[in-house]
Order: structure tokens, then C-alpha cells, then sequence
């Protein structure tokens, strides 16, 4: 019986907050006091903080700040893969989430925080967009480690 109590709870906890999501959904608190930050064995490259919003009424857009903490070595960029929830073909029966496009900011390797703006236009075939966010450490010869991702949605 309580089981089934906490359950109902949550579930009109969870209804309550999707109907108070605002327009402008924050992925983080959009301060450089609580950033993301990404690991290599161990370390912190780099850090970021930002959000994924409604521009205009017309794109999502996706503004971030990224920090390299390891200065004068590999560059750190932020990548954000905009994606939207559609029929991802002809053939498609559910909507499900559909990638469009990635956009990565200009890379930086110095200990300070840039700002990076990189937006996407709606889609005609979708009401709902999402933005999977990370920061990586740009490697030459070897995969680029990344820190785990961030997503963030909202209906247009």
C-alpha cells in the first residue's frame, strides 16, 4: 500500500514539474559556482555551464561557457548534438529522437571562461526539440574523453 502511495506521489510530482517548465529550459543553474566538468583518467580537463532555450520563436539555441583547466595543452570544445522528436523515417510508425545536427564551439586552451552561442532551426515536422550537451578534450591520436552528457528539451 505505501509502495503505491510513493508511486502516485512521484507521478503527480513529475506532472506538476512538466507543466511548470518554462520556455527557457536551464540545463544547469547557469553559473560558473556548478559546472559540468570532464575527466581524463582521473583529472579535470575542462569545465563548462550554459543553457538550451527558445530563441525568438524560431531555433533552439544552445549558449555555453567552457574553461580549459589544463592550460597550453589539448583544446577543449563543447558540443551540443540538436535533436528532435519526429518519425526518424518513412517507414517509422513512433516518434522517437531524431539527430539533426551536431555543432561544436571554437576550441580554447587557456584558463578562462569563453562564451559560445550555436543554434538550430525548428523543424516543420516536430513540436519537441532536445540538446545533448558535453565538453571534450580534443585529442590527435587517440578518442577525444567527454564529460557525460547533459540533456535538455522543450516544445515549440
Amino acid at each position: 500500500m505505501r509502495i503505491q502511495t510513493l508511486a502516485g506521489s512521484a507521478a503527480l510530482l513529475a506532472i506538476s514539474l512538466a507543466a511548470a517548465t518554462p520556455a527557457m529550459a536551464e540545463w544547469n543553474d547557469s553559473t560558473s559556482t556548478s559546472p559540468v566538468y570532464g575527466y581524463e583518467d582521473g583529472s579535470k580537463f575542462g569545465k563548462m555551464y550554459g543553457n538550451f532555450y527558445n530563441s525568438n520563436g524560431t531555433s533552439a539555441m544552445s549558449t555555453t561557457w567552457q574553461y580549459d583547466m589544463q592550460p597550453g595543452g589539448n583544446n577543449v570544445r563543447v558540443e551540443t548534438d540538436f535533436q528532435f522528436k519526429r518519425l526518424c523515417s518513412s517507414v517509422a510508425t513512433t516518434e522517437t529522437w531524431c539527430q539533426d545536427v551536431s555543432k561544436q564551439t571554437t576550441e580554447t586552451n587557456d584558463a578562462s571562461w569563453y562564451k559560445h552561442s550555436r543554434a538550430r532551426n525548428f523543424r516543420y515536422d516536430s513540436e519537441e526539440v532536445r540538446g545533448v550537451i558535453n565538453i571534450c578534450e580534443i585529442q590527435a591520436f587517440s578518442n577525444d574523453p567527454c564529460s557525460a552528457s547533459v540533456y535538455s528539451r522543450f516544445s515549440y
